[in-house]
């Protein structure tokens, strides 16, 4: 796919999708216009799930061009070449409208979810991870595994096409060992990534959450180095204090809420 160049590549995972399930009423609403005419609309993923079951991952490539010859021929080209390789269903989305439905379910199916389930919160500390696309097939089954330790709701939704992913599971503040699950899981999560040459934030960069453990992507030189700057531009060490230099695994687990209102 990436061979085409897609403008964009996106992802969600199956968890996603038993999301959509779950709240399927409230997706359609979301979705907008006659919900009878929007549930024939999702009849061939109905028919998908009773014949194959619910997909394990599910991968969107949106194509851009000068003409709609241009885009339909790109897209075209890279079914082909998925098929070619690998034994997955494919479909290609003939109007904006149609491919609607798969963007809804990326972008609105855990906030609904988040919206219903009381007691729980977003808690997003591994929520930015990113691993090279062609690692992704051995990189993918030892996170589930690793998530799967700690029977949390989550979802893995992201961007495929450079290999960024958010990992945003909903937690209950309160629970006592909220702060020992945000240790543990961060530390096996990185260690993971760091396996496979990875990044512990493609996007939203480290702030306290992962400042402590930046050791596991950098060497101790290249960490001075972040010291360095921070002495020439902050020496006062006013702007964000522990955020990239001076990383404080103590501070980070204190400023965990341990609560948070409904």
């Amino acid at each position: 796919v990436l061979k085409e160049k897609p403008e964009s590549f996106e992802s969600y995972d199956d968890k996603t999708f038993g999301i959509m399930l779950r709240i399927f009423p409230k997706l359609l609403k979301k979705l907008g216009g006659n919900p009878f005419k929007l549930m024939l609309d999702f009849l061939p993923e109905v028919k998908m799930i009773l014949t194959g079951g619910i997909p394990k991952l599910v991968l969107m490539a949106e194509f851009v061009g000068d003409t709609e010859e241009e885009v339909v021929l790109a897209a075209n080209r890279a079914q082909k070449s998925v098929l070619a390789s690998f034994e997955v269903s494919t479909h290609v989305t003939k109007t904006q409208k149609e491919g609607e439905k798969f963007w809804t379910i990326r972008r609105e199916s855990f906030k609904l979810l988040r919206e219903n389930v009381h007691g729980k919160h977003t808690a997003p500390f591994i929520d930015d991870i990113s691993v090279r696309p062609e690692k992704l097939p051995e990189f993918l089954p030892k996170l589930y595994a690793i998530m799967a330790d700690y029977k949390l709701i989550f979802t893995i939704a992201g961007h495929i096409g450079d290999g960024n992913f958010h990992i945003i599971p909903l937690m209950d503040y309160s629970r006592p060992d909220f702060s020992k699950i945000i240790r543990e899981l961060s530390e096996r999560v990185y260690k993971l990534v760091g396996e496979y040459d990875g990044s512990i934030t493609g996007e939203h960069n480290d702030g306290l959450i992962r400042t402590p453990y930046l050791g596991q992507m950098f060497s101790e030189e290249m960490l001075s180095v972040f010291k360095d700057v921070k002495n020439v531009f902050d020496p006062k060490k006013i702007f964000n204090p522990h955020k990239k230099v001076d990383g404080d695994m103590d501070l980070l687990l204190k400023s965990i809420k341990k609560e948070v209102k409904e």
